[in-house]
């Protein structure tokens, strides 16, 4: 099964894929008409939607009822708490320099994507 792993951003959007048991960081997309595109072209059977605290709650909760009605496929939320720092430190521990950590929104989206299936492997 085909799985996106979104970390949205009100500047990007960082995603993820995993056919399996394993996430790795696609890239970023930067309107919902790219996330739309990739959805349709890329065969996404199910999303796991990282969700913030805060004031981008209801906003992001909107996002992942659109993606159901507009594809027909679940959206699974997740927290997104610390994940963006823990991506960071992955990049860091990988020899990723300073300018290189771009990759940081599809890392994110990588990283609870991967939480998301390691507990789906457990249940």
């Amino acid at each position: 099964m085909k799985t996106l792993g979104i970390d949205w951003g009100e500047k990007r959007i960082g995603l993820a894929l995993a056919e399996g048991n394993f996430a790795e960081p696609y890239g970023v997309v930067s309107s919902y008409e790219e996330l739309k595109n990739l959805v349709k072209n890329a065969g996404i059977e199910k999303v796991v939607l990282g969700l913030p605290e805060g004031k981008h709650e209801n906003r992001v909760r909107k996002l992942g009822k659109k993606i159901e009605e507009d594809f027909g496929i679940p959206v699974f939320f997740r927290s997104e708490v610390l994940t963006s720092r823990l991506a960071q430190q992955k990049l860091i521990q990988a020899g990723k320099r300073k300018k290189d950590r771009r990759e940081l929104d599809a890392a994110s989206a990588a990283f609870l994507l991967q939480e998301y299936l390691d507990e789906q492997a457990r249940a």
